[in-house]
């Protein structure tokens, strides 16, 4: 992640690292003129980079479309175990 200093220079860190830095740590990167001015606003940016998106090889889990399925099966109890008879 991007962090921006007080003094307006950015730092790239992990979240972990943010969450772990104590007060002295930020004073430190802040004394001793830490990080990059950027002037980019798109610097970063998920738009700029190249590489493809890649899906997984295993379709998507598809449902049955609920309107075709016949009566006889959605009035039967084949999912559970459920037995109305015992009842």
């Amino acid at each position: 992640m991007l962090y921006q200093l007080p003094t307006g220079r950015v730092i790239e860190i992990s979240t972990e690292q943010y969450l772990e830095m104590s007060d002295e740590e930020l004073e430190y990167l802040i004394a001793y003129n830490y990080g990059d001015t950027l002037e980019d606003p798109w610097f970063g940016s998920v738009l700029h980079k190249k590489e493809p998106v890649t899906h997984s090889e295993d379709p998507p889990d598809v449902l049955p479309d609920l309107t075709d399925i016949p009566d006889i099966d959605k009035i039967t109890y084949t999912d559970i175990d459920y037995d109305p008879d015992e009842e």
